[in-house]
C-alpha cells in the first residue's frame, strides 16, 4: 500500500512539473498572453479559483489539470493494475488499449445506426406521400 502511494505521489509530482514548466516558459512571453488565457469558473472547477475572481488563470489551470490527470491515473491503476504493483505493465496496457478499441468500435456502430435511422426517417415521408396519391385512371 505504501509503495502504491509513493508511486502515485511521484506521478502527481511529475505531472505538476510537466504542466507547470510550459506554463512558466510561456508566462514570460507577454503579460497580455497570460491574461487572455483563462477559463470561466463553473460548478466543476470552482474549487480551483483561489482568488475567487470567477476565472481560472495560469497556476489555477495548471493545478486543475494536474488534479484531473492524477485522478485519471488513479482510475487507470484501479481498473487495469491487475498485479497491484502501482504501474501499468505492458500486458495491462494492452488490456487498456483493447478496451479503448472496443469502445471506439461501439461508438462507430452507434453512429452508423443513428445515421441509418435518420436516413430512413428522411426517406419515410417521401414514400408516404407517394402512397397517398391516387393512381391515374
Amino acid at each position: 500500500m505504501k509503495r502504491t502511494l509513493v508511486t502515485l505521489a511521484g506521478c502527481v509530482a511529475w505531472l505538476i512539473c510537466a504542466v507547470s514548466l510550459p506554463t512558466a516558459v510561456t508566462a514570460g512571453d507577454s503579460a497580455e498572453t497570460s491574461k487572455t488565457k483563462s477559463i470561466a469558473v463553473n460548478h466543476r472547477n470552482e474549487q480551483y479559483d483561489l482568488n475567487k475572481d470567477g476565472k481560472l488563470e495560469g497556476g489555477e489551470i495548471a493545478t486543475m489539470k494536474a488534479d484531473r490527470a492524477a485522478k485519471r491515473q488513479a482510475r487507470l491503476l484501479a481498473k487495469y493494475d491487475a498485479n497491484k504493483n502501482g504501474t501499468i505493465d505492458p500486458d495491462e496496457a494492452a488490456a487498456h488499449k483493447a478496451d479503448l478499441e472496443k469502445r471506439r468500435l461501439q461508438r462507430a456502430e452507434r453512429k452508423k445506426a443513428k445515421e441509418a435511422e435518420l436516413a430512413a426517417a428522411a426517406a419515410q415521408p417521401a414514400e408516404e406521400e407517394d402512397d397517398d396519391e391516387e393512381p391515374a385512371k
